[in-house]
């Protein structure tokens, strides 16, 4: 029980750290880049606290880490010197005059305990059985490339966006090409991948004792398909011609990959 008391202890910390800048440069959007940030400070910090190191131990304390930083970059990038994003400003429309209570308790604690609930298969894997049988490796190496491919989709998608809106030409236009010719939500896609290689490279040992943190990875699924991925966009873009007509060609989250 002393890994969650420590790991509650500094996720509160770094709760309270981002509530506080968000709150100096009056954005609560930029919670947005704490998140991938917190899934670094949960695997360093269970990784810290474990006594106990296995291969696959190690290999998610390398990807998560390249990930979350990844993440974080690219949205600090996006996000620390823009104007708040419109869905935090709705909120502080409708939270009157107590907007940063609101704020602390629905958005920075909220998504704090859902990361902690989420990264169930990230701190399993410091707490699985080591194993080596031929099945083991086969699960090891498998979870390893799912990785891979999650990380490709996402991490290429968000650059080819990024490229495609940099260009002046380009406003007010539709980003249909690369990956996202193939899935209208390339990016979340890959992240849907990546979050289901956790969990085959937690349970590579066949430890059945954690197979309970595949929580984590259906949590995660389901925001990005139905909650606060694909939906808020789609609503963004439903009266657009451009975007419905992309729409009618483009699978919404799996890939089709055209003849």
């Amino acid at each position: 029980m002393t890994h969650i008391l420590v790991l509650s202890v500094v996720m509160l910390v770094y709760l309270h750290l981002w509530f506080l800048i968000s709150v100096i440069r009056k954005n609560f959007g930029l919670v947005d880049i704490a998140w991938g940030l917190s899934y670094v400070v949960i695997v360093w910090t269970v990784f810290l606290h474990t006594k106990t190191i296995t291969t696959a131990s190690i290999l998610m304390l390398v990807i998560v880490t390249l990930w979350g930083l990844r993440l974080t970059y690219y949205l600090f990038l996006r996000n620390w010197s823009k104007p708040e994003d419109y869905r935090y400003v709705n909120m502080r429309k409708n939270w009157g005059k107590h907007p940063n209570l609101n704020a602390y308790i629905k958005v920075f604690y909220f998504q704090i305990l859902l990361a902690s609930v989420i990264s169930l298969p990230i701190q399993s894997v410091f707490y699985v059985t080591e194993g080596f049988e031929w099945y083991h490796i086969l699960f090891l190496v498998f979870g390893t490339l799912l990785f891979m491919l999650g990380f490709a989709f996402e991490s290429i998608s968000d650059a080819q966006l990024k490229r495609f809106k940099s260009h002046p030409e380009n406003k007010g236009k539709i980003m249909d090409e690369g990956l996202w010719a193939y899935t209208r939500h390339p990016n979340y896609f890959g992240d849907f991948v990546i979050w289901i290689s956790y969990f085959v490279i937690m349970f590579y040992s066949l430890d059945v004792r954690y197979v309970f943190a595949i929580i984590g990875t259906c949590i995660m699924g389901y925001l990005l398909r139905y909650v606060s991925g694909v939906p808020l966009l789609e609503k963004r873009y439903k009266n657009d011609p451009q975007y419905q007509a992309y729409a009618e060609s483009t699978p919404i989250f799996f890939p089709k990959f055209k003849k």
